[in-house]
């Protein structure tokens, strides 16, 4: 996709994610590459086909106990690097742990308020 079409700011973050479909438990343990609060891509060779929807666990290092987001979401799109997933719906734990990574991570943070202002 490119750059000009996204609408919401993407800020790089990397860590562990896991994608699930109806057809198989596991599909892909992967790293993410970049996330906004619509979305995700995750380096990784596995393809599925644009439109499948997905289960994403997106796996939080550095804390005490395991955190993990739960979203569900549906492939966007693929490429020779990894999957495009767009986020169908986030429980609120989860959208509030994202908005802080999301703002902890932008370069304005100001302008995250302001895309998180307009989801609502």
């Amino acid at each position: 996709m490119d750059e000009e079409k996204r609408k919401k700011t993407r800020v790089h973050f990397r860590t562990q994610v896991i994608l699930k479909t109806d057809e198989s438990e596991i599909v892909a343990e992967a790293n993410s590459k970049d996330i906004s609060m619509k979305g995700i891509f995750v380096n990784t060779e596995k393809k599925i086909p644009v439109g499948t929807p997905c289960d994403i666990e997106i796996l939080l290092t550095g804390t005490s106990t395991k955190l993990a987001l739960t979203v569900k979401g549906v492939i966007k799109r693929q490429d020779a690097s990894g999957l495009g997933v767009a986020f169908d719906s986030i429980d609120l734990d989860s959208y509030i742990h994202l908005k802080n990574i999301i703002m902890y991570n932008a370069s304005d943070p100001e302008d995250i308020e302001k895309e998180v202002s307009s989801l609502k």
